[in-house]
């Protein structure tokens, strides 16, 4: 899969309603994920990405990360909590 489909899939989960952040990962190696971040409007990605020695713009921005998936999602859940001010899950 290209680079074009992969942004077509995160623009997709962006759009559905009542999600504010999407986050798609996949595997470029061992323990090792791309990290795709979109958002719709409070939300700054650019923020988390940077965080994890990424980079991008406020709606769109992505970072190369490395763990296991439970880990990365707990991760980037901590920055999304930090930046909403309240706590997303459990």
């Amino acid at each position: 899969m290209d680079g074009k489909a992969l942004g077509g899939i995160i623009e997709q989960l962006r759009l559905t309603d009542g999600v504010e952040v999407a986050i798609f990962l996949y595997e470029t190696g061992i323990h090792e994920y791309k990290v795709s971040l979109r958002s719709k409007s409070y939300i700054d990605v650019s923020r988390i990405a940077m965080h994890f020695g990424g980079g991008g713009h406020v709606r769109a921005a992505g970072c190369t990360m490395h763990g296991t998936v439970h880990d990365i999602i707990n991760n980037i859940g901590a920055q999304l909590e930090l930046q909403m001010g309240k706590k997303i899950y459990d």
